[in-house]
């Protein structure tokens, strides 16, 4: 499922090749991909121009030089591939935008899980998702008020979208090997100093992440990623990757590397 690096990726190639483009066509070949009616998305974006885009967490948001935001979220195997000729249409590429300028934009949505919609503004549908700020942009007192009053363990905290938006599993995993935290730790019973720890290695693998383009083989050798799977050897101890299940999502540990603190 593409995350924070990816859809940061899908931003910077977006921005490359469609922002201040006017749109004179747009279609779409399964409705079920858009969360309002092809006709309001046609009304409310043909004939006007993306104007500049913002990404928090997941969610990818393209202003136009109209009332609406286009929104869009990439769900599993979405992305975006700017093409000239529409012969050129890549299979999956479920919805495309015409541009005046003869190219075209498709998002590629192979299992249907990614999709489009409408919003008034960014501001108004971060508020009705109740997202944080951009993991990336999240500040440390707004990152350590999210934490309070709050019984669990910490990595169901860290994929709380209303948290730190853009974590998703993988870099849960990772943030916490970085950090040294056990994920079933108990977030009451951590310190100031754990949770501090923990906000640096999210901001450490969201900046290496994203440096490294997402190609996860580029990724630092005493990454958990190289061997984020079972039978898999911890690069600090070399005691064997334990797959288990935390907040009912699938979860690596080095269990004598990663302390649980409880």
């Amino acid at each position: 499922m593409p995350e924070l690096p990816e859809v940061e990726n899908y931003k910077r190639y977006f921005d490359g090749t469609s922002l201040d483009q006017k749109i004179v066509g747009f279609s779409c070949a399964d409705d079920r991909l858009l969360k309002q009616a092809k006709d309001d998305f046609i009304s409310q974006l043909v004939g006007k121009k993306f104007t500049s885009s913002k990404r928090i967490g997941k969610y990818f948001f393209v202003e136009t030089d109209g009332e609406s935001t286009l929104v869009m979220h990439f769900g599993m195997t979405g992305k975006l591939t700017y093409f000239k000729d529409i012969e050129d249409r890549p299979k999956f590429a479920h919805i495309v935008f015409e541009f005046e300028n003869g190219f075209h934009l498709g998002f590629e949505n192979k299992r249907k899980f990614g999709w489009m919609d409408l919003a008034d503004s960014v501001e108004s549908y971060q508020k009705e998702k109740k997202l944080s700020e951009d993991a990336r942009d999240l500040s440390w007192d707004d990152f350590y008020a999210a934490l309070k009053n709050r019984k669990t363990f910490i990595k169901p905290v860290l994929l709380d979208q209303s948290v730190a938006a853009g974590i998703g599993n993988w870099m849960a995993d990772e943030i916490l090997y970085q950090a040294k935290i056990h994920p079933e730790s108990k977030l009451e019973a951590l310190k100031e100093d754990h949770l501090k720890t923990v906000f640096e290695s999210m901001k450490k693998v969201i900046e290496m992440a994203i440096d490294k383009e997402a190609v996860y083989t580029d990724f630092p050798e005493d990454y958990l990623m190289h061997n984020r799977n079972e039978g898999g050897k911890c690069y600090h101890t070399g005691d064997e990757i334990i797959k288990t299940k935390v907040g009912g999502r699938a979860t690596y540990i080095s269990s004598k590397w990663q302390e649980k603190i409880q």
